[in-house]
């Protein structure tokens, strides 16, 4: 009888139990069902307002364009509508769309644009086609890609201009003489290319770059540097360029900044203006770095210099060349690097004398 009754109160604990559990399960879905609702009412009201918000994009663009603007060339140029394939005919301004966020729309570029490694992918799978090199533009390539927007370097491509408007395009013209002149390119790129903000970003980051070295080596005194593109004959830069700019923004001192634009001195002037560094930068070396390094050492006069006597002969390629030679948006890097080899005091840290990639050791 006591087994009875034990066995009938489990059998009604269990039936509680269990009812128990169907009435919480019960409960936990309809607040489940309720949550979905919930859910599916918000992604309802997101695709409205996303729907809107391409209506209202939409509207504003087509009041935004036929936009007419003055390039470096000082032509009016009319961009009548949103550029939706867009070449590019210099690095610079490749490494510019891209920085924008306007890589979707680029259809062909020079051959030495090679960067970011998303235009890398994008040449190798055919996306992005190779339309000559920077003083070698193939108009007919560019045409056959059928672009509403050509974007060319006014210093080395203006000649193409006649030929590429004759196919019917429309052509921009930049040029980088300071970094004035780098900060207005990218405004004006993002600005034909509807890319505002961006713009702004990007100003912004380069701006900020510039300011963060200046500070940094303020309480240093200016150090004395030769910057050389090519070793033999000697091809430098004076003042009227970016260059000579961003050795003064990094603490530098160039030691032909009295001269302007870019031009050819010999190892006589070098050694009378006494350089404290030599910096030479190419993506063309005419022998290894090594060699270069060498060849400084070897120039008559040279070993009386302070760059050969306390070994700050710098020799930069790759990746560190291209961000120096390139008037865009990494000039950004091409500041640091500046400033870690003419103040490593101010930074904490030193470049080793063969640079390339870059980023392995510049901290910011």
């Amino acid at each position: 009888m006591k087994r009875m009754s034990a066995l009938v109160a489990i059998i009604s604990l269990l039936v509680v139990t269990n009812t128990i559990a169907v009435i919480y399960m019960t409960n936990s879905i309809a607040d489940l069902n309720r949550s979905v609702q919930s859910i599916n009412t918000t992604v309802s009201g997101l695709k409205n307002d996303l729907s809107s918000f391409e209506s209202e994009l939409r509207v504003v663009k087509e009041s935004y364009y036929p936009l007419l603007i003055k390039d470096a060339l000082g032509r009016v140029v009319t961009i009548n509508s949103e550029p939706m394939r867009i070449v590019s005919g210099a690095p610079s301004i490749t490494e510019t769309l891209f920085a924008l966020g306007a890589a979707r729309k680029v259809v062909g570029v020079d051959t030495y644009s090679n960067y970011p490694n998303e235009l890398l992918e994008l040449k190798n799978n055919g996306t992005i086609v190779t339309v000559g090199g920077v003083t070698t533009l193939d108009p007919e390539k560019v045409a056959a890609l059928r672009p509403d927007l050509v974007l060319i370097d006014a210093g080395l491509q203006s000649k193409f201009v006649p030929a590429l408007e004759g196919l019917g395009l429309t052509v921009v013209a930049v040029e980088s003489k300071s970094v004035e002149d780098i900060i207005n390119n990218i405004q004006l790129i993002s600005k034909v290319t509807f890319k505002l903000e961006e713009g702004t970003r990007v100003v912004a980051q380069l701006k900020s770059a510039m300011q963060e070295v200046r500070q940094k080596v303020s309480a240093s005194p200016p150090t004395k540097i030769l910057y050389l593109v090519w070793p033999d004959p000697m091809y430098t830069a004076g003042k009227d360029t970016y260059i000579n700019e961003l050795i003064s923004i990094a603490g530098g001192e160039n030691v032909f900044s009295t001269r302007s634009g870019w031009f050819v001195v010999n190892p006589e002037d070098v050694v009378s203006a006494r350089p404290s560094v030599i910096i030479m930068s190419s993506m063309a070396l005419p022998k290894s770095a090594e060699a270069l390094f060498s060849y400084f050492r070897t120039l008559p006069g040279f070993e009386y210099l302070d760059a050969i006597k306390n070994n700050r002969v710098y020799i930069l390629t790759g990746e560190a060349s291209n961000a120096l030679e390139r008037a865009g948006p990494r000039a950004a890097d091409a500041v640091f690097i500046l400033g870690y080899i003419l103040h490593p005091e101010a930074f904490n840290a030193s470049l080793p004398n063969f640079i390339s990639e870059y980023a392995t050791y510049i901290r910011r």
